[in-house]
């Protein structure tokens, strides 16, 4: 679709090399042609260096900043954003982060909470954030955007959130374990041996971990967002149950599917945040892994989720009538050096798709 006032115009969005985390800039522009800028995570504290840094400074504003949740692979970069010399406040126009402590405080509550994380502190220091902030993204936000542009939220809950704020203080032990990036020495084994995609695909996919017991990744910030030109569901780290729960209160089936340009993956490929159940109610052939193989706790992705993405029952029974693309943010050799062989030309070679790597850009044809 062409935008209505310059037919030039496309949204992009760039799936920045995060290394195991996830950076996602969002360019697009509302009905008026007014340009709008999201950028969904930081990725790692290296990627604000070797990458967020540069992009920052093509961006004169940050219409809306989202921070899905947070893991340090998610918000590392965006620390030290907020911590470098030139960050102007005036900058970012709106945070979407679920936050307890920063949601005491805008209601004037002791800003000086002992469990605040780095990042809360630094906002509240540094970010000039007075009537910047939107209090809970949950399902049933009512986000006001510009004319032309939408956002339908998907995770969390309010249950949910209640839940990791409940958790709040004792959080700190698991958090501090990503504040570093560790490397990966050994080389790991290749996951071909695990057995074949259509094996794999109709093996058990229920998650290692149920919602609440998952609750860094379940309270992660899930949404649709639709342009002129593109709709794409990013679903951060969200837990499967609880997005394929969403769609079905939102009147989702099988006979009645979310339809959308592209899905960026959850979790970075794990084979616990991508359930058959959930691709079954989703109708898209487009979707993005953002990994560079994961670090020295885990790896991804998991050959059990191309496995769902290209033979869940659904497109097994639609005979693959489609071709499906899976997109990586880096190189298969890259990723492989970290989670081992993941896919082999004999894979490719059923279920009619392709596998493309080192993608930065994603636009619509």
């Amino acid at each position: 679709m062409k935008h209505p006032l310059n037919e030039s115009l496309r949204t992009q969005v760039l799936v920045l090399p995060a290394k195991h985390g996830d950076s996602i800039i969002v360019k697009t522009f509302d009905s008026q042609a007014n340009p709008l800028n999201i950028v969904i995570d930081g990725g790692t504290p290296g990627t604000f260096d070797e990458v967020l840094r540069r992009e920052f400074k093509l961006i004169p504003i940050i219409d809306i900043m989202v921070l899905t949740h947070i893991d340090y692979d998610h918000i590392g970069g965006l620390i030290k954003f907020v911590k470098h010399a030139y960050f102007n406040p005036e900058q970012v126009k709106r945070y979407w982060f679920n936050s307890k402590n920063i949601k005491f405080t805008t209601v004037g509550d002791n800003i000086h909470s002992g469990h605040a994380k780095s990042f809360e502190e630094l906002l509240i220091d540094r970010g000039n954030i007075k009537d910047k902030w939107t209090e809970d993204i949950i399902v049933g936000s009512d986000l006001k955007m510009p004319e032309g542009i939408t956002v339908e939220v998907v995770s969390p809950s309010k249950e949910i959130l209640d839940e990791l704020y409940s958790k709040w203080p004792d959080l700190s032990d698991e958090y501090n374990q990503k504040l570093e990036d560790l490397s990966i020495s050994a080389v790991k084994p290749s996951q071909i041996l695990r057995g074949s995609l259509v094996d794999l695909s109709k093996e058990d996919d229920t998650p290692d971990k149920t919602i609440i017991e998952d609750i860094f990744n379940s309270s992660s910030i899930a949404f649709i967002l639709r342009t002129f030109d593109m709709s794409i569901l990013f679903l951060g780290d969200a837990h499967p149950y609880f997005i394929e729960q969403t769609l079905r209160a939102k009147e989702y089936s099988i006979g009645n599917k979310l339809k959308v340009d592209f899905v960026k993956v959850s979790h970075h490929g794990s084979k616990n945040n991508t359930t058959n159940a959930l691709l079954d109610l989703i109708d898209c052939d487009k979707f993005v892994i953002s990994t560079n193989g994961g670090n020295s706790t885990h790896t991804h992705p998991d050959r059990e989720t191309l496995a769902r993405i290209i033979h869940h029952p659904q497109r097994v029974q639609s005979k693959y009538i489609k071709k499906r693309t899976i997109y990586l943010n880096y190189p298969i050799a890259n990723i492989e050096q970290k989670a081992g062989e993941f896919i082999n030309e004999a894979d490719l070679q059923q279920g009619n798709w392709e596998l493309i790597e080192n993608t930065g850009v994603l636009e619509n044809e």
